[in-house]
């Protein structure tokens, strides 16, 4: 059992890092487009709040009740998202990108997450892990509904 915790907090991790890495660049616009400074910052501060969330999970993965579903968690796939995330972020601080695309981007974040079911590779009988599981979901939900409604 030790080893499939320290799995299961490896991947609490990366998903947790790329959640930062998602505040990052929402900060990054917020700063680059100031007619939605709003909008960005609000956004990233939550994806802080689903980073400082998962973690809190990974506190908890010993003492309560988690099931993992390995086949479901691809590392490679979440790395190379995060790459993705990271190349955005230099674009836009290199060169700029225009309003429009920053938007379109956002929305594809948003709906990346939701169909890849990031949030859904740990299975629990445990209320209150289930209550934070189902609110990533869905405060991601709402961000794509966000940014569709922005663009």
């Amino acid at each position: 059992m030790p080893n499939r915790n320290k799995k299961a907090s490896s991947i609490l991790d990366k998903l947790a890092s790329n959640e930062e890495s998602i505040a990052k660049l929402y900060r990054g616009y917020a700063g680059a487009f100031p007619v939605l400074r709003e909008f960005w910052s609000s956004l990233a501060s939550e994806e802080v709040d689903h980073a400082s969330c998962i973690r809190s999970l990974g506190g908890q993965i010993g003492t309560l009740p988690v099931f993992m579903d390995e086949g479901r968690f691809n590392a490679i796939a979440i790395q190379t998202f995060s790459d993705y995330l990271d190349r955005e972020l230099s674009r836009l601080n290199e060169q700029g990108i225009p309003l429009i695309e920053a938007l379109s981007i956002t929305l594809y974040i948003e709906q990346s997450l939701i169909e890849s079911k990031f949030f859904e590779v740990f299975k629990t009988d445990s209320a209150e892990l289930q209550c934070t599981l189902t609110k990533l979901r869905d405060e991601t939900l709402a961000h794509r509904n966000r940014a569709k409604e922005t663009l």
